[in-house]
């Protein structure tokens, strides 16, 4: 019968299965130190993450802070310049530039006409608009010494008004509807000594006048007839109705007029060839 002997591990057996056994878990130590280790380290980059993004984040709205700062007082520096330049500008066209000053003539028309832009042909113009204005036009005027407008080459032709002080061609005592809302034009015939005046919307009134030269510059004007809608309704003026215009600048685009009421006139050429017909 066969004998079967159960012998204890020897030394080298219960060495190895220890280290087996020490083996497998410390295997699943060092995995685990590695998976912690990992999530530790992932943490840590989050936490310097975060840090660098919040001091970019505060540096960021420093920056921003700080431009926006230097924006607003850019904004303000240059409404200081601004009304600065408005108040030299002010100052320099009150009094009258002789040719020798230097200042172009272009340049004073310029500034009469920007002038001009801003105030609807008159109607919205105030007391300091109208002032402003007229200096702006003496200035223009006072480049021509010579006042002989009615021998000019320039005189004739189709006239747009840009701008006026006469509150009755404004309209200014009628509601606003009913007030001229288009181009308001003036044709002048010197050789025949004739005008016409024609409005546009909202009635497009017309009156046609003769002309009698008193200087080279100034004319007598005696309305003949008054026209409504385009001449469909015609009414002969009455012997009152007249007045008096003195040409103080004419030039082939720009033409400045005043009236014996103390009104302004300025005026661009928009046709220089055209006529009056003979009914006018």
């Amino acid at each position: 019968m066969e004998r079967f002997a159960f012998r204890a591990p020897s030394s080298s057996s219960s060495s190895s299965s220890s280290s087996s056994f020490r083996g497998c878990f410390g295997k699943e130590k060092i995995v685990l130190r590695r998976r912690f280790g990992t999530t530790n380290q992932s943490h840590a980059a989050r936490r310097d993450n975060k840090s660098t993004l919040g001091q970019t984040t505060t540096t960021t709205m420093i920056r921003a802070g700080f431009l926006e700062e230097a924006f607003e007082r850019a904004q303000q520096k240059s409404s200081e310049v601004e009304e600065t330049l408005r108040s030299m500008q002010k100052k320099s066209l009150l009094p009258s530039f002789p040719t020798s000053s230097g200042v172009k003539v272009e340049d004073m028309k310029g500034a009469l006409l920007s002038k001009i832009s801003t105030v609807e042909r008159g109607a919205v113009a105030t007391e300091e608009d109208k002032e402003e204005i007229d200096a702006l036009a003496r200035n223009v005027e006072n480049t021509q010494k010579r006042k002989n407008a009615l021998e000019s080459k320039f005189i004739n032709g189709k006239w747009e008004l840009m701008y006026t002080t006469s509150a009755s061609i404004l309209g200014l005592s009628k509601p606003k509807l009913f007030r001229p809302s288009g181009p308001i034009y003036q044709t002048i015939d010197a050789k025949n000594l004739r005008a016409f005046n024609s409005e546009s919307a909202p009635f497009y009134n017309q009156v046609s006048a003769e002309l009698t030269p008193t200087t080279k510059s100034s004319v007598d004007v005696q309305f003949k007839k008054f026209g409504l809608f385009s001449g469909l309704i015609k009414i002969n003026a009455p012997e009152s109705a007249k007045g008096k215009l003195d040409t103080t600048y004419v030039d082939e685009e720009l033409r400045i007029s005043r009236g014996d009421k103390g009104n302004l006139f300025v005026l661009l050429m928009r046709d220089p060839s055209a006529t009056l017909d003979e009914e006018y």
